[in-house]
């Protein structure tokens, strides 16, 4: 009976043993199972790209700049009388020679018509006694003198012809006339402004630049201008001519721009900011968001073979807004990483999003 106990004991023993067994071995293959799927889990960081590309390289220089009209006149007259026609409005175009003011002129008109008639008569004189020098019933003498006072009569005709001339009032350009100033019957004076003239159809732009610069200008380089007047437009222009002499005082010296203003939106006296054009030249470029500072050095992500991630370091020069010139450290077309950098390691798997 004993031993048949023993035996039940041995069996029952076993068989939880087994049982431990199986639990054992269900409870491994739970723990190992998930691993591959933990790693299909794994995915590539998202980060955004720019190529590295050549590029022109434009380096300017900025100034402040006075504009002034091609050509600028005061309306004034040369004598004083009385207006007795105005041929213009406030704001019109004028071509070069346009009568604009007419001044009463009555007085030299008849000073001029009695000079005429004495002119005549002393050519008649002249005749005669040339006539009769000829057949030696007059002297030579007379005929010198009666030569003088022709050539005085000439003289006076041509005077009071200039003078006449004085009361008309031409334009003595093509351009736009300003606000009048006087009204017909007013009586002027030779002070008196009567209106301004002023060929806008180019306009020079004087500005200063430092002398540190005078190597750099010279005659046709282009140049930007932009006013606050029009904000979204620019003015394309070329440097006409470069100030001989250097402002001892400031240190800075005049250079001389013409700008085309076929719309006449440019005024003389308007302040306008000014880009010279220094020079052009191709270089890599990337954005200046992929660059990472690290103390003194400069290190861009670079996506490489497979979308693997590596770290370079790079040497920069000039920069313009937006964008960086690199010297060294990247060949152009390379991808570098310009949003996501703080996600990615050397070795990383990234995908490229827009």
């Amino acid at each position: 009976m004993e031993k048949k106990q023993k035996q039940w004991i041995y069996a029952a023993a076993l068989v939880w043993i087994a049982v431990l067994l199986i639990i054992l071995v269900r409870t491994g293959d739970d723990s190992t199972s998930p691993a591959p799927a933990r790693a299909a889990v794994v995915s590539a960081t998202p980060v955004v790209v720019a190529p590295a590309t050549e590029d022109i390289f434009v380096e300017t220089l900025e100034a402040l700049g006075t504009a002034r009209a091609n050509e600028s006149v005061t309306i004034t007259p040369t004598v004083s009388d009385r207006i007795t026609a105005l041929n213009f409005d406030d704001g019109d175009s004028v071509s070069a020679g346009q009568v604009l003011v007419e001044l009463n002129s009555e007085e030299e008109k008849s000073l001029l018509q009695e000079a005429r008639a004495a002119l005549d008569e002393q050519q008649l004189q002249f005749a005669r006694i040339k006539n009769l020098a000829s057949r030696r019933a007059a002297s030579q003498s007379q005929l010198e003198e009666e030569e003088g006072l022709l050539k005085a009569a000439a003289a006076r005709v041509a005077n009071l012809e200039a003078k006449l001339g004085d009361y008309t009032i031409e334009a003595p350009f093509s351009g736009v006339l300003g606000i009048r100033q006087v009204s017909p019957g007013a009586v002027v004076e030779t002070d008196t402004i009567i209106t301004t003239l002023d060929d806008l159809s180019v306009v020079k732009l004087d500005f200063q630049v430092p002398e540190t610069y005078l190597a750099a200008l010279r005659s046709g380089m282009p140049v930007t201008a932009r006013t606050k007047a029009y904000p979204d437009r620019t003015f394309q222009g070329k440097v006409t001519v470069v100030d001989t002499r250097v402002d001892p005082v400031t240190r800075s010296i005049t250079v001389r721009a013409d700008i085309p203003n076929p719309d006449l939106l440019l005024k003389p006296g308007m302040l306008l900011t000014v880009d010279v054009v220094k020079s052009e030249s191709s270089t890599l470029m990337i954005p200046e968001e992929a660059i990472l500072m690290e103390k003194e050095k400069k290190f861009v992500w670079v996506v490489g073979a497979e979308n693997t991630v590596s770290k370079r370091e790079i040497v920069t020069d000039r920069r313009r807004p937006g964008a960086v010139e690199v010297l060294s450290g990247l060949e152009a077309g390379e991808l570098v990483i310009t949003s996501g950098t703080n996600r990615v390691r050397p070795g990383s798997v990234v995908e490229i999003v827009e």
